[in-house]
């Protein structure tokens, strides 16, 4: 079920999130509370529970569908790169370039090789360490003070912003629109290369969030999570046919030309339906 909340003749969308558009004693919510819900789509139930130094049951699925998407990307990267050795051992087989392993050109070659693809997977590995720990991080941390801006690149996605002496990367315009600048916030987050926002508030608004708690969101149904989810199909599809068009084309030049052309149509539909998945 979605929510939504019109608001300076805006309509705000927040999934299956609730906005707070509420009248009590005849004050609304401020708007740019509002605003943030809108963008990091969290509640009320949300926000509450980080003020008490800890995660929502929904932020919790979250931490742990994002750790997921991670695992599963690490995973077909590593298939890609063993993938690739191998397709590079069979392409070599299959075009008489290799004589055997007993040949000095073969064992430099398959050094070199065996080097290279080493030093990818173990700097793919580092690389990823601080953000499967920051996946599997529940620890809530606070950032106070007046909203200024950053570095701030745009062709590069780098959006930054300062709270107090904390400063944050923000993933897209977007959600550096949805500060204010030089207005008091205070930020919920979990630390990383790029921090994940849980849930913020303008400074001398606390009230706002116990007057109303939305009912529980469900976490099958939650956006954020069924993006995840959409993301893992998407890497695994990628991963998939980058290896099998390759192969496909090499083995398919050893038939007929009908018949060679008739497997790279069946891939591409085969691709076409696995992308198709993917999106779904």
């Amino acid at each position: 079920m979605a929510f939504a909340c019109i608001m300076h003749g805006k309509l705000y969308n927040q999934g299956n999130v609730p906005l707070v558009c509420f009248r009590k004693a005849g004050h609304a919510m401020n708007a740019l509370n509002q605003i943030l819900r809108a963008t990091f789509l969290f509640s009320s139930r949300d926000l509450l529970a980080n003020r008490a130094a800890r995660l929502s049951p929904l932020q919790e699925a979250r931490q742990q569908a994002l750790g997921a998407s991670l695992k599963v990307g690490i995973a077909f990267f590593i298939l890609i790169v063993l993938g690739s050795l191998v397709f590079f051992g069979v392409a070599s087989v299959a075009s008489g370039t290799f004589i055997g392993f007993d040949d000095p050109d073969t064992q430099v070659t398959l050094s070199i090789l065996a080097v290279a693809f080493g030093l990818i997977l173990v700097v793919g590995y580092f690389s990823s360490r601080k953000h499967t720990a920051a996946a599997r991080s529940k620890l809530v941390q606070k950032a106070e003070g007046q909203v200024q801006h950053g570095i701030i690149r745009a062709d590069a996605a780098y959006f930054e912003i300062k709270i107090g002496r904390t400063k944050l990367r923000l993933l897209t315009e977007a959600q550096l629109q949805a500060f204010e600048v030089r207005t008091p916030y205070r930020v919920y987050y979990i630390a990383g290369p790029t921090p994940t926002i849980l849930s913020a508030e303008v400074i001398g608004t606390e009230d706002e969030a116990a007057a109303q708690v939305e009912l529980e969101s469900s976490v099958e149904h939650d956006a954020v999570i069924k993006a995840q989810k959409r993301a893992r199909r998407s890497v695994a599809v990628v991963a998939l046919l980058s290896l099998s068009f390759p192969l496909v084309m090499l083995f398919a030049g050893n038939f007929s030309g009908l018949f060679s052309l008739v497997m790279l149509g069946v891939l591409l539909v085969v691709g076409f339906l696995f992308v198709h998945w993917a999106m779904a």
